[in-house]
């Protein structure tokens, strides 16, 4: 497939195609740039000794630490240059080129003088190889506004070339001055010369395709000052979070363990090369204005992350002892438990990579790094000072900060509007969701929904229990019971139970708690919608408390709880699931910050205006439906939320096993990406326009399949 021919002269890549052949192209490339890096510093270490090399290793990390936190400006620069690519839209690179230089060139004069009292500190002879790291900052920043251009409009091949051609020259460059006795300063020199020949290559690769500084046409690229302090600040986080272990060791560690330290730390944090790959794979799906598609994005970021970590940390806690002496030299060598510690930091930091990557091309910015970073040094008077303990502080430090950065823990902050971030695309317009069903007016007072699968006999008692308790209450009400592709027969339970306010509906699919919970709402009459667990955990007896505290207090929501003092359990509940029970309460606290202790009980009611504004959004099916609810009530305002205590004995036959409590994990993760991701400006997407159902993500439309009960069974 060729090139499509934009304005301008431009070549845009096609929208699918071409990246998907250029993928592996362009990721062997930067693979070798990253393995011509790990030979390097094989050499390094077996030229200089273990003294000498941990002083580069300090060094190293510093300029890898550098390149992170460019990283930011890079990846919203490369978000922006894709959108405009996409829209066939010339950009123009000079502008910014050549103010982003002259800055760099600014703070590398500024923090020249430091160069003496950290060379002091390093144990060198002479601030050379420290000004060396320092001039590294202007090649490198001209890297990040070059990359970004080609990257959006020539994709992975584009920047691969240059990139590897850089790696290459760095290693020939630094085994050459090693070889003539260059040492330390002499493998600094050639790091900054291979950044300068990346730079040149990715400049003439623009000049030739006709997108460089002979070229004064199209937007100009810009990158606002608040947006560049913003990326910056989050991924300097990242930055001293990376290397400041290895400062560490060589400060605190005697010569020869901290070189074997270092070594081990470097080889164990080669793989963040992996996290970069992963992040451009994924870069056009994380900057994709679907959310889910970029919450997709993202878990397969996380998984990758995963999965290259539990690589690393088992080369190096099995291997450790053969493989580091085998790469940097027989003087090197590392402790099982410290090549294990090392690795786990690795697979963090490689998490927390693509965490700010992802948190840059959507516009916000998270602390998770400093907070990581400021941190390890009380973690580290925690552990002690020897080579395990700094790799155990520097891992909790990494775990913290992963946490800290994951959506919705609070550390996120949303950047201006527009910053580094093209105009809506061509083609989205805003639109006007149609009317939910309840935006109607109410006709009755209560309305409770029942949804169940495969409760057995359970099912039948509790809606039984439900009518007989309403029935007292004293108030118009209705009753709706939703068979949620059961299996077992449990419809037929409820076929011959005769109540005026009973409704029966099913569909013949399982969809999840949730999906039947949405479906029976929007067939709900009352001002007053609730719903209840069908299998009997919870009493029916605990409805009018609810509803009284509804009425008493107008809330928005009321919601039954576990967690309060006057709560009673039953000693059936087990340690197992109260541990889990737990454990979730803290999750759920630590993302989203919900203001209630319970957001999981079965036992709910809601206020008939809140859910005609919300339930539109909601888009979980399973479990997690009761926490999505709880959360767009608070982030929309909704807050008058009010709990009261309940009664909870668990029946022996949860249909609750350990699959679902690990896809239940998992969709609150996701839930916690989609609610905190800033929506795009201006750009409001409609619901599907097929059947009657408003949630957009379920994979049927439930309401397309109901049939009323008692139909389908006579």
């Amino acid at each position: 497939m060729g090139q499509a021919a934009g304005p301008e002269g431009l070549n845009v890549p096609p929208a699918h195609g071409r990246w998907r052949r250029s993928a592996a192209a362009g990721g062997a490339l930067l693979a070798l740039s990253g393995g011509a890096d790990l030979l390097l510093q094989a050499v390094a270490s077996r030229n200089l000794g273990t003294a000498q090399y941990s002083g580069l290793a300090a060094l190293l990390a510093v300029l890898a630490a550098m390149g992170v936190a460019l990283a930011a400006v890079q990846t919203v620069l490369a978000a922006s240059v894709v959108r405009h690519t996409e829209r066939a839209e010339a950009v123009d690179p000079l502008p910014l080129l050549r103010r982003a230089v002259a800055l760099a060139a600014l703070v590398a004069l500024f923090l020249a003088p430091a160069a003496w009292p950290l060379a002091r500190a390093l144990h060198f002879d002479g601030p050379l190889p420290v000004l060396l790291v320092d001039l590294f900052l202007v090649p490198s920043t001209a890297c990040v506004v070059l990359w970004a251009q080609t990257y959006g409009v020539r994709g992975l091949p584009g920047v691969g070339v240059p990139v590897a051609a850089g790696g290459l020259v760095r290693l020939a460059a630094g085994v050459s001055a090693l070889w003539n006795g260059g040492g330390i300063c002499g493998v600094v020199a050639a790091t900054v010369l291979g950044e300068s020949v990346t730079a040149v290559l990715l400049l003439a690769g623009l000049r030739r395709i006709g997108q460089g500084p002979r070229l004064h046409t199209g937007a100009v690229l810009r990158l606002p000052p608040r947006a560049a302090v913003a990326g910056v600040a989050t991924f300097a986080g990242l930055w001293a979070l990376t290397g400041i272990d290895v400062v560490c060791a060589r400060t605190w560690l005697p010569a020869d363990q901290a070189g074997s330290y270092c070594a081990a730390a470097l080889l164990a944090k080669a793989t963040l090369f992996a996290a970069n790959l992963i992040v451009l794979f994924l870069l056009r799906k994380m900057a994709s204005g679907d959310d889910r598609a970029a919450g997709r994005a993202l878990g397969s970021g996380l998984a990758a992350a995963a999965l290259a970590g539990t690589a690393v940390t088992g080369l190096l806690a099995l291997g450790g002892r053969t493989v580091v002496p085998l790469v940097f030299g027989p003087g090197y060598r590392i402790e099982p438990l410290l090549g294990l510690l090392l690795g786990i930091c690795a697979a963090l930091l490689l998490a927390l990579t693509v965490l700010l990557h992802y948190h840059a091309t959507n516009g916000t910015s998270v602390s998770g790094g400093w907070v990581g970073a400021l941190a390890f040094p009380v973690l580290v008077a925690v552990f002690s000072r020897t080579a395990s303990g700094i790799a155990a502080a520097h891992g909790v430090a990494a775990g913290i900060a992963v946490l800290c950065a994951l959506p919705g823990t609070g550390t996120a902050r949303r950047r201006e509007a527009g910053a580094g971030v093209a105009p809506a695309r061509t083609g989205e317009q805003s639109v006007l969701r149609p009317p939910h069903p309840l935006a109607r007016a109410a006709d009755l007072d209560v309305s409770i929904v029942i949804p169940y699968y495969n409760p057995g006999l359970a099912v039948r008692h509790q809606v039984a229990d439900v009518l007989r308790v309403l029935d007292g209450y004293g108030v118009p009400y209705e009753v709706v019971a939703v068979a949620d592709g059961c299996t077992d027969g449990s419809e037929w339970l409820l076929a011959d139970l005769e109540h005026p306010n009973l409704r029966r509906i099913g569909y013949p699919v399982n969809a999840g708690k949730g999906a039947a919970v949405r479906t029976g709402f929007e067939l709900c009459r009352g001002r007053w919608v609730g719903f209840i667990d069908a299998d009997g955990d919870l009493p029916a007896d605990l409805l009018p408390m609810v509803l009284d505290a509804a009425r008493d207090q107008d809330a928005d929501a009321v919601i039954g709880t576990k967690w309060q003092q006057s709560s009673t359990f039953s000693p059936e509940l087990g340690i197992g699931r109260w541990i889990c029970s737990h454990v979730y309460r803290w999750v759920t606290q630590l993302l989203f910050r919900l203001p209630v202790t319970d957001t999981q009980t079965g036992l709910k009611v809601f206020r008939r205006e809140a859910l005609a504004e919300l339930l539109p959004r909601c888009q979980e099916d399973r479990f997690v439906f009761d926490l999505e609810i709880l959360a767009l009530l608070y982030r929309h305002r909704y807050r008058r939320i009010a709990e009261v205590p309940v009664r909870f004995k668990p029946r022996s036959c949860s249909t609750v096993c350990a699959a679902a409590v690990f896809l239940m994990v998992a969709d609150t993760v996701r839930l916690s990406v989609r609610l905190h991701r800033p929506p795009r400006p201006g750009v409001v997407r409609s619901r599907p326009a097929s059947g009657n159902s408003y949630h957009q993500t379920a994979p049927a439309d439930p309401q397309s399949a109901l049939r009323p009960v008692p139909d389908a069974l006579s």
